[in-house]
């Protein structure tokens, strides 16, 4: 998990964000390491608008261009919502609502890697800097400190969602490894799945 720069190296001299400061280019393991990450998100939201297009049950192209047209993620999931309240029964509901709900936490951490700015410090050199643009000093206690296992814990996570996606989208398509509820069941069983369902049966 990113530490902030401050507990790991409370006195090190770092550079955030400068000009023509190939910062990647320093670190070019761990820049493969994080592109990996935010590669292993694209599939988590090409198979969300795959879920899109098969609720909305119009032309692929169709339906596509309306899903990609919605500019902010939240929309986008609204627009799912919206579908899925109208086309899903009960069970597969409550599903893709805990699916959404493991994505849309781990879209924080993708969000960091795509809209945060880029540093790093000589005192660390298996490290990469990322600060939030809104901390506008980048104060040393705002700056997380990203190494090598933090990038691909990400990826490794990234790619579990986009698997727990795929299989929903089976079972979208009543495909034929879900015959007898197979992924249903599968998917109900993955922990942090079955602890938002228990939370969401608690509250019915």
């Amino acid at each position: 998990m990113p530490q902030p720069l401050s507990r790991l190296a409370p006195r090190a001299g770092y550079e955030i964000g400068n000009v023509g400061c190939r910062t990647l280019a320093q670190r070019p393991q761990l820049a493969i390491l994080a592109m990996e990450a935010i590669a292993a998100w694209s599939h988590v939201e090409n198979f969300m608008l795959r879920m899109y297009v098969q609720m909305a049950g119009g032309q692929q192209a169709d339906a596509a261009a309306v899903y990609l047209a919605l500019e902010s993620n939240s929309v986008k999931t609204k627009a799912i919502n919206v579908l899925a309240e109208r086309k899903l029964e009960p069970g597969n509901l409550r599903l893709l609502r805990a699916l959404i709900k493991v994505a849309k936490s781990a879209q924080k951490e993708r969000d960091k890697l795509a809209h945060w700015i880029w540093g790093s410090t000589p005192e660390l050199p298996d490290a990469l800097l990322l600060s939030d643009p809104r901390n506008q000093n980048h104060a040393a206690e705002e700056i997380l400190v990203y190494r090598a296992e933090d990038f691909e814990q990400m990826r490794v996570k990234f790619e579990r969602i986009a698997e727990w996606s795929h299989l929903f989208y089976f079972i979208l398509m009543n495909h034929v490894a879900n015959r007898g509820g197979r992924l249903y069941e599968k998917l109900c069983r993955e922990p942090e799945i079955a602890e938002i369902l228990d939370r969401q049966a608690q509250q019915e």
